[in-house]
């Protein structure tokens, strides 16, 4: 511890001995410094000449002050200039300079050494001297006795070079352009010092105008550069660095750059440049015409490496470029993303360009910038005397929507307009992606959105453009240039006009000139009809006008559903559906003004051969020919041909009436008729009409104010035709001959503004009047009320539901229904309608009734509607009751007819001129309703036939006549039958008795009241069957058996036609074949016991074998046959007379024919005395016209 001690107060001692030993030399140099110091100024021409050694050049300064910088002596040195040796000129001037002294030496050389300079606050300025050479001078100040010197930069490198250390820092560096502009560059710094490599010059400058960042570079001489030739740059070197700063002290970028030279030329590099910072540099450095023009580019980007070098007044300026971009300007297009190498020279320049996904900025000529996937090409430019020249021998661009290549010049002089020639070719260009590339900018917006919507898709195979002009006046109104591209494409869709079908499918060349578009395909779809000979553009994109013209041909279907979805047809919204088959054609001509103007359409479909269809009121036109034209106000067709089932027609249709209460009236002409005119419903008038006539149709619908789509809009129809033609087989009013005129006008028109009824109105000849509302009419129609009148004044809708008649007819003839079709037999039975049903009152007064044979005059017709059905009252002398009708007869509830006279008569009503209707087939027993008929007082002429009951009620294939009565005092006569319809057709089978006081009472039935015969009850019975209905009786027809028996009775008065009798055996009138005559063989008063026999009907002839008449003059037996077909005979007649009596055999004519031949026979053997013969038999043969009676053998003993 001892030592440690010892050693700390030695450091002790030894400090404190070393500061006393420094205090009296630090109080001698105070005092030194406090006497020396304010003399400076005494020595300012030691000062000078030290600096003169120093600088090597002649100085001079104003004053000298001192200043300790620590143990340091510093002086401050003002008004410091360095001279010309020569001319004592002014070189440069210094505010201050700072002077610091090698004490050390100045005191062992006793005078004043330097050991560093720095000159400060000198404004420099570097301009273009002598032929060229730039120099180096100060600004001219007042303190200047001669002006400024210039220094040419080679005398200034020699001179600073040949120092060993200074530095100079500068208020202001000013650099004088040529053009009189100048750049101050604040703060200049220049430091000179000796390195191990040699002396090297670093000169540090700040940008001008604060800009933030600075320049620094460092200069390294040849070791022989101060004997060097001026022009021998060989040896030199410069390197450095620019910052750049972004406003905030922070360094941005730092690009590196070196100069070096070799062989008398200079070679250069610069590494990590950025070009915005570059382009703030050296815009200042440009005249104004070219700071004007370059300013609006605003260019960014990367340049890795520049490489540069001169050569005896030429130079070569290489850059590679990265991610450059720069904005639109002066008409040409800015890029984004550009990389290549860049080359310039004073002549010019070339970037050869190699970038990916590069934008392209029209400036708004465009809507948006364009994304390159690759740019790649070489531009080359160059400067004459008139201006800069761009020239291109190809770029190739492309990206998803085009594959494209460009070549041409762009012109930008000094004086004028930027002049463009472009060309270029393009292939695989998407179209809906072609809005990108419209020049949207010059073009007026709506031809802008309307190309926005039309171009929707497809592929351009192929296409070319040009632009040439001046940039300022594209696209060229006045013809100062040409904008032209033109391209094929193909699977293209061009939506035209907003609510027209798509035009798909195009095969097109497309061509925009200058403002002009023209499309015009060799191919495409409208729906899926082919398109040919179609254009399509707009002359002025400014004024925009869109004009599509063009023919579709394909199914008419589409063609129609194209103009019923278009514009057009919004004034087609209430007709109702069309369906069109075959194919047609479609030509359009639609002028679209984008400016808000109407729309102009013409155009025509044309049918050819086209079935046309309109379900809604089961309208089928088929072999339609003609053209339908339209406008967007109008549809037009005339002398449309076109068959309507099976007829022609002729049609005239067009949109009629003022806005707003449009409608469409069609007009048909055509000679048609009944299942032309009226279709299935024709069958059921079908026998009453036949023939056909000349027609004429207009029909007119309503368009406006209907609700969309309307299935079966309403609608207005007239109906007319003079009926010339055609026969109508009714009675008269109603029927006509087919040579006859006679004329029909039918209407139908909307009962209220619904539209939901329509009221038809029929006239007919001169008093045949009807008005008549119907419901789905065109659908599914409906009855709901009406009024018809026959000669009974105008025609009304009544008020209550149902059809009401009143009629005043001179004579009317009731035939009995219709049977089935030919088509219909063997098939189902169509359930037939109640002509009744709708009848709800009826009104009738007819002068003459006649019902088949019958005829009963003035006769009145009442029918009202009751609960379930009709009831009419009849009324006339001759005919009464009441008819009931239900509207859907049953078993339980049949048609009920309770008349309570009926009064026959023997002579038939006269023919009317006009034909009766005639039956279209045989009766069908399956139409007929269940019936219960009673006649109280049934009358035949004068003979009272007494009470008649009728019931017939229905079978599944036929009518049962469950009774059949006819009774009186002295009479009866029950039947029961049959009536069905089977696959031959119909069989009718009926079974009868016959019970009678007198023959009299029973021929009576039968239309023979009075033929002179007393007594003679008679029994009958009939069974009978025949293949046709019960009013189509007819004996050669008829299979069956009658048997008959007369009693005693006598012949009280001899008339001709006695054998009218026979027609017991021949209900048709069999006593008009025979027509026997015996009244010159029989007297008054003659009798006969007993007529009996049976016959046998089958295949058309008539059989007995027993036919016997008992007469007490004598017995006639007949055997044989009667043929009823050949109306002849083949009968044995044998006649036994009783001896002693005369023959009062009237009573045996009662037989029917057999009887009349045997009356033949006895007449020709009373002529020669047959008293004596007592029997005979004769052979009866012939027609009935012409008999032949032959005696078979002779009489017997």
């Amino acid at each position: 511890m001892s030592k440690v001690r010892a050693a700390r107060r030695a450091f002790r001692w030894t400090r404190w001995l070393i500061l006393a030993l420094l205090l009296p030399v630090l109080l001698l140099a105070a005092f030194g410094q406090w006497w020396l110091l304010p003399r400076l100024n005494d020595y300012r021409d030691d000062l000078a000449g030290a600096l003169r050694d120093h600088l090597h050049l002649p100085v001079r300064i104003e004053t000298v002050t001192a200043a300790r910088e620590g143990w340091r002596l510093s002086l401050w040195l003002r008004g410091v200039s360095l001279r010309d040796p020569d001319s004592d000129a002014v070189l440069v001037n210094f505010s201050r300079a700072l002077v610091n002294l090698d004490l050390w030496r100045s005191a062992r050389e006793r005078r004043p050494v330097i050991e560093d300079l720095r000159l400060d606050g000198a404004n420099l300025i570097l301009e273009s001297g002598l032929e060229g050479m730039p120099r180096l001078r100060t600004a001219a100040d007042s303190t200047a006795a001669n002006g400024d010197s210039a220094l040419p930069l080679p005398e200034l490198a020699r001179w600073l070079f040949d120092l060993r250390r200074l530095v100079i820092v500068g208020d202001h560096l000013t650099v004088r352009r040529p053009d009189g502009g100048e750049l101050r560059f604040p703060h200049p710094f220049l430091k000179l010092q000796e390195t191990p490599q040699g002396r090297r010059l670093t000169v540090t400058v700040e940008w001008p105008d604060r800009r933030d960042g600075q320049i620094q570079f460092a200069i390294e001489p040849p070791d022989d550069s101060l004997a060097a030739d001026e022009s021998d740059a060989t040896g030199w070197r410069v390197e450095g660095r620019i910052e750049f700063e972004d406003g905030t002290d922070r360094t941005v970028a730092h690009p590196r750059f070196e100069l070096i030279g070799t062989d008398g030329r200079w070679r250069g590099r610069a590494w990590g440049m950025r070009v915005q910072e570059a382009w703030s540099w050296v815009m200042p450095w440009l005249d104004e015409p070219a700071r004007r023009w370059l300013e609006p580019l605003a260019p960014r980007g990367e340049v890795p490496e520049i490489a540069w070098q001169t050569d005896a007044g030429a130079w070569t300026v290489t850059a590679r470029l990265r991610e450059m971009a720069w904005r639109p300007a002066h008409g040409l297009p800015g890029f984004g993303n550009l990389s290549g190498v860049l080359e310039l020279t004073p002549e010019g320049g070339h970037i050869v360009l190699d970038s990916r996904r590069t934008e392209v900025d029209t400036g708004g000529l465009l809507r948006a910038p364009v994304t390159l996937d690759t740019l790649a090409g070489i531009v080359n430019w160059e400067r004459d005397a008139t201006g800069l020249r761009f020239a291109s021998p190809g770029l190739e661009l492309a990206n998803a929507d085009l594959d494209a290549r460009v070549w041409g010049e762009v012109t930008l002089p000094d004086t004028g307009e930027t002049l463009l020639d472009l060309r270029t070719e393009y292939r695989e260009v998407q179209v809906e992606q072609a809005w990108r590339y419209l020049p949207a900018a010059v073009m007026y917006p709506a031809a802008v959105a309307w190309l926005d919507g039309a171009l929707v898709g497809g592929r351009v195979i192929s296409g070319e453009g040009v632009l040439r002009g001046p940039a300022h006046a594209f696209p060229f109104d006045r013809d100062e240039g040409l904008f032209e591209t033109r391209f094929q494409v193909e699977d293209a869709v061009l939506d035209y006009a907003s609510g027209w079908p798509k035009l798909e499918g195009l095969g097109a060349e497309v061509t925009f000139r200058n403002r002009g578009l023209r499309i015009e395909a060799s191919a495409g779809r409208l729906r899926d009809a082919g398109l040919r000979n179609l254009t399509a553009g707009i002359d002025d994109l400014e004024n925009a006008v869109v004009r599509v013209e063009g023919r579709a041909s394909g199914p008419g279907a589409s063609m129609w559903r194209a103009l019923q979805e278009s514009p057009v047809g919004r004034d087609w919204d209430a007709l109702p559906e069309l369906r069109i088959d075959g194919a047609s054609t479609l030509d359009l001509d639609l002028t679209v003004p984008l400016d808000g103007r109407p729309t102009q359409v013409r155009g025509q479909v044309e049918l050819s051969d086209n079935r046309v269809s309109l379900p809604a009121w089961t309208v089928d036109l088929a072999a339609v020919r003609g053209a339908v034209r339209f406008t967007e106000s109008g549809l037009d067709a005339r002398d449309v041909q076109a068959r309507w089932r099976g007829a022609p027609l002729r049609l005239d249709l067009g949109l009629a009436g003022p806005e707003g209460r449009r409608e469409l009236r069609i007009r048909v002409w055509g000679r048609l008729g009944l299942p032309a005119l009226l279709g299935e419903s024709a069958g059921a008038l079908a026998r009453f009409v036949e023939g056909d006539s000349d027609w004429e149709a207009l029909l007119t619908v309503p368009i406006v104010g209907r609700a969309r789509r309307d299935p079966a809009p309403p609608l207005t129809l007239e109906l007319s035709s003079n009926l010339r033609g055609i026969a109508v087989r009714l009675p008269a009013p109603l029927g006509k001959a087919a040579a006859e005129t006679r004329p029909l006008r039918a209407g139908l028109r909307p009962v209220d503004s619904r539209g939901e009824a329509l009221e038809m109105t029929l006239e007919y000849g001169e008093g045949t009047r009807a008005a008549l509302e119907w419901v789905d009419f065109a659908s599914d129609p409906r009855f709901v009320r009406g009024e018809l009148r026959v000669n009974a004044g105008a025609a009304r809708l009544p008020e209550s539901p149902g059809l009401t008649i009143v009629a005043d007819l001179p004579r009317w003839e009731l035939s009995l229904p219709a049977g089935v079709s030919a088509a219909d037999e063997g098939g189902a039975v169509p359930s037939a309608p109640n002509p009744l049903a709708g009848l709800h009152r009826l009104d009738g007064r007819i002068g003459e009734l006649v019902v088949g044979n019958q005829s009963f005059p003035r006769v009145t017709l009442a029918a009202t509607r009751q609960e379930g059905g009709m009831r009419i009252e009849l009324d006339s002398a001759r005919l009464g009751g009441r008819i009931t009708v239900p509207d859907a007869p049953t078993p339980q509830h049949p048609l009920n007819a309770a008349l309570h006279r009926v009064y026959l008569r023997s002579e038939a009503p006269p023919a009317l001129p006009a034909p009766r209707a005639v039956a279209s087939g045989p009766l069908d027993p399956r139409r007929w309703p269940p019936l219960v008929l009673t006649v109280l007082d049934l009358r035949r002429d004068e003979a009272e036939l007494g009470r008649l009951r009728l019931i017939a009620m229905p079978l599944a294939d036929g009518i049962r006549l469950a009774d059949l009565s006819l009774d009186a005092d002295r009479r009866q006569i029950e039947a029961a039958g049959e009536w069905r319809w089977t696959d031959r057709g119909p069989v009718s089978r009926l079974r009868a008795t016959l019970e009678a006081r007198s023959l009299r009472e029973a021929l009576t039935v039968f239309g023979y009241p009075d033929l002179g015969i007393a007594r003679g009850e008679t029994q009958a019975e009939l069974t009978a069957e025949w293949a046709a209905a019960p009013t189509d009786f007819t004996v050669e027809g008829l299979e069956g058996a009658l048997k008959f028996q007369v009693g005693p009775g006598q012949l009280l008065e001899v008339k001709p036609g006695l054998g009218r009798m026979v027609g017991l055996f021949n209900v048709q009138n069999l006593l008009r074949r025979l027509n026997l005559d015996f009244s010159d063989l029989f007297q008054p008063g003659t009798s006969f016991d007993r007529v009996a026999g049976e016959f046998a009907f089958g295949r058309g002839q008539a059989e007995t074998t027993d036919l016997t008449i008992e007469a007490p003059a004598a017995r006639i037996e007949i055997q044989g046959r009667i043929g009823l077909r050949a109306r002849d005979y083949d009968q044995v007649i044998t006649v036994t007379p009783r001896l002693g009596g005369t023959l009062p055999v009237a009573g045996a004519l009662a037989g029917g024919p057999a009887v009349g031949a045997a009356v033949f026979v006895a007449e020709r053997l009373l002529q020669k005395g047959i008293e004596n013969v007592t029997r005979h038999q004769y052979a009866l043969t012939g027609s009935w016209d012409e008999p032949v009676l032959e005696r078979l053998d002779e009489p017997s003993p």
